[in-house]
């Protein structure tokens, strides 16, 4: 058990893959290729060290990681600066790898007591809970933070700033009762700028690559569609503004 923080406050994060049960029904090979790549995905952001420039300080060892089928749980071990600095650097990571190997996900980081016990794989708190229902409401790829997790940011912008803009913005996300609300949320098109070309970017060419697990652009059903048109809306906006 690793349970022996001074605090249990901690930023929780929750991620699932768009499209899992529909990908599983129409090609199980391919969407247990998926899975076996999200797993990878998250190794890798598991064994990332991230050096804050500001102060050349090292951060490693800060987060903990777990995949159930195709939803993920990542937790910090304590609520410190070095903490958040851990969840929206290698959330945003595991994120942009996900969509590097043709994985699309949604995602919610919230802050709050949370509990576990690694020895039993026994994980409950406020924050899973608010941070799945973030991933969940909405409908696009993309990350939701909190209000808590957007004030702490704030305050520690001056060891987090890496990016040409600010890691965390604010932004209308449409929502699956076709209304739109305006959330905190990880510029991760920013970050990863240069996986792009210049902008606009097209539906149909973000959509190439998820073609082999999900089908044809022209074969998903409207509500599906929307995801990938709401989520090229947001990169397009994001990747526009330093050009």
């Amino acid at each position: 058990m690793l349970n022996n923080q001074k605090t249990d406050k901690r930023y929780v994060a929750h991620f699932d893959m768009l499209g899992f049960k529909n990908a599983t029904l129409r090609n199980p090979i391919e969407a247990w290729g998926a899975l076996s790549d999200l797993r990878a995905s998250m190794d890798k952001m598991l064994n990332l060290h991230i050096k804050v420039l500001s102060t050349n300080e090292i951060i490693s060892n800060r987060i903990r990681a777990y995949i159930f089928s195709d939803s993920i749980l990542i937790f910090t071990l304590s609520d410190e600066p070095q903490d958040l600095v851990s969840m929206l650097t290698l959330t945003s990571e595991f994120f942009s790898n996900a969509l590097h190997r043709c994985i699309p996900l949604r995602g919610g980081i919230s802050y709050g007591d949370f509990f576990f016990n690694l020895d039993l794989h026994l994980f409950c708190g406020i924050p899973f809970v608010k941070a799945h229902e973030l991933s969940e409401i909405a409908q696009w790829n993309g990350i939701i933070v909190d209000d808590n997790v957007a004030e702490h940011y704030r305050k520690s912008i001056n060891i987090m700033s890496y990016t040409n803009g600010p890691i965390i913005i604010q932004w209308k996300v449409p929502l699956k009762d076709n209304n739109d609300k305006l959330f905190w949320v990880v510029n991760w098109p920013d970050i990863f700028r240069n996986n792009f070309k210049k902008p606009p970017i097209s539906v149909p060419d973000y959509y190439e690559s998820f073609k082999s697990l999900f089908g044809s652009y022209e074969d998903l059903t409207s509500d599906v569609k929307i995801k990938y048109v709401n989520t090229v809306n947001f990169i397009n906006s994001s990747l526009v503004r330093n050009y």
